[in-house]
């Protein structure tokens, strides 16, 4: 989970609580506190693994659509391909540029190459 995401399920605090219902309220504050950053931290990685799938679902149909009528651009494709990978190992990695090359199978030298010509950082 990066930093960002973190932050925003710690801040979730018992201000937050109030207007539970009151079958909830049975717990002490400080275990449905933990509950709740749970859940929220689970929601967090569902939301980002559906975006990482529809993003491969509209690369495959990219390439469902490619016929001897259309053409499409190679070069781009393959540039938004990459940088659709880079983002998801940088996310995996919270951040870590080692740990994500490695995700990806290259060198630190080149990933860093990368993410500053396509400006992802």
């Amino acid at each position: 989970m990066s930093t960002a995401k973190a932050a925003l399920v710690e801040h979730i605090n018992k201000r937050h609580l109030r207007g539970l219902p009151s079958r909830a309220r049975i717990q002490p504050a400080s275990q449905r506190l933990k509950r709740i950053r749970a859940v929220a931290s689970e929601l967090l990685e569902e939301a980002s693994a559906l975006q990482h799938e529809a993003e491969l679902a509209d690369a495959n149909a990219t390439i469902a659509t490619l016929g001897m009528n259309g053409a499409i651009d190679f070069f781009t494709e393959v540039q938004k391909f990459e940088i659709k990978l880079i983002k998801r190992a940088l996310d995996l990695a919270n951040g870590n540029q080692a740990r994500a090359a490695k995700l990806l199978g290259l060198g630190t030298t080149t990933l860093n190459y990368k993410i500053k010509t396509y400006a992802l950082l």
